[in-house]
Parts: C-alpha cells; structure tokens; sequence
C-alpha cells in the first residue's frame, strides 16, 4: 500500500518537474520567437522605407538623363559611388539560416527568401552604376573637338553614359521589388507578430525613423498615411514634435 503511494508520488513530482521544464522552454522559444520577429519588422519596414525613396529618386533621375541623351549629349556621371555594405539585413540572414519552425515557419521563410533575392538584385544593379561611373573620363579643355582624342572620349563617354541610364532604370525596378517583397513579408510577419506587438514596434519605428524619412511634420503625416494608415494623425504630429525637441 505504502509502495504504491511512495511511487504516485513519485510519478506526480517526476510530471510536474516535466510541465515545469515544458513551460520554461515554451516561454524560451516565444521570447527568442518575439525577439527574431521584431528585428525583422524592424528591417522590412526599413527597406520598404528606403527603397520607395529610393525608386522615386530613381525614376526623376532617370527623366532628367534621358532629356540630356535625347540631345545627342551626356552629363558627368563620374560622382555616383557605392560603399558597401549599403544596406542591413542582417536579422533577414538570420532568420532564413534558422532551423526552428516554430520561430520562422515555412511561410515567412519563403516571403522572406523571395526579398532578399531581390535585395541582391538592387546590390548587383548598385555595383555595375559604380563600375559605370569609374569609366568616365574628363576631356581636357580647349582640346580640338576634331582630334581622333576628343573624339575617342566623347564617345566613350556617350557610350557608357547610356548604360548608366540603364542601370539607373534597373534599380528603380529593382527597388520597386523590394518594396513589393517587403509588403509581402510584412503582410506574413504582422499576423504572426499579432495586433498588439505589431503596433508597439510600428510605434518605435516611428519614434526611431520619422526624422530620417520626413523633413517636417506635414510630410511625416503623409507618409505615415502611406505606411501606416490605421495610426491616428495626432498620434504622428506627437512623435514628431516629441522628437524635434
């Protein structure tokens, strides 16, 4: 009698002791799971920030050169350089070496996947614009406009010139795609990281970015219309200010 009650005993502390470890390591893997989620909220929203300025910038650019080319000219293109690393993607690397499902499941990884390919477009795009750049070469002044030399660099000139204009509409699309693919994660990412987090960490960015994307309050509320229309203007003018000081 007394051996069968020494052994539930030990049984129900042998049980216990597993839900006690059980819960300890679900709450380990929802803060490691919480903490993986809110860095890559924190890069998704930052490239589809950077590159919708990025592809505006893009495409102005581009109209201005296309005007000089259609006149049978160039500009000095010499000045367009890219230092790498030119972007942080660091928790996007992370997440798609992890192995753990139910941290990053299969449909993040897949979102996530697809952005950083196009991520590595817009890098590759970045490197032939400096390569481009680096070929121009300036004419001495007062050179004869008939000599075989001044001849030989305006059409060098002319030549690669067009290519930059390529490449220039290159990254405006290829930016453009990563906003695409950067909506796309966060689309995933937001359900996943459920209303309230979500908004925490839309808030932090906020607080943390508003002063490098908007250069007065009025365009900081626009453009938190674009991203973020369900956060109350007010609340927006009140970061802003908050911040400024």
């Amino acid at each position: 009698m007394w051996v069968m009650i020494d052994l539930l005993i030990v049984i129900i502390g042998v049980y216990c002791a597993f839900l006690i470890q059980q819960s300890a390591e679900q709450r380990k893997d929802n803060e490691s799971r919480d903490r993986v989620l809110t860095a890559l909220k924190f890069e998704l929203e930052t490239f589809r920030f950077t590159m919708s300025r990025v592809n505006r910038s893009m495409i102005a650019r581009t109209e201005r050169l296309e005007k000089i080319q259609a006149r049978g000219s160039y500009s000095n293109y010499s000045k367009f350089r890219f230092i790498e690393p030119q972007y942080d993607y660091q928790a996007i690397e992370y997440a798609l070496n992890m192995q753990d499902i139910a941290i990053v499941d299969f449909e993040l990884t897949e979102a996530l996947q697809t952005l950083w390919v196009q991520i590595k477009r817009v890098e590759h795009v970045e490197q032939l614009l400096t390569a481009t750049s680096e070929k121009y070469r300036s004419i001495p002044p007062g050179l004869d406009q008939k000599s075989n030399e001044y001849q030989l660099l305006w059409s060098e000139n002319i030549d690669h010139f067009s290519w930059y204009i390529f490449y220039m509409n290159d990254r405006a699309s290829t930016s453009e795609q990563v906003v695409i693919a950067a909506n796309a994660a966060l689309s995933v990412l937001n359900d996943q990281l459920g209303e309230q987090k979500r908004l925490a960490s839309e808030y932090e960015i906020i607080q943390k970015r508003i002063h490098q994307v908007a250069s007065s309050e009025d365009e900081a509320v626009g453009l938190a219309k674009v991203f973020y229309p369900h956060i109350p203007e007010e609340d927006i003018r009140k970061i802003y200010r908050e911040t400024n000081q």
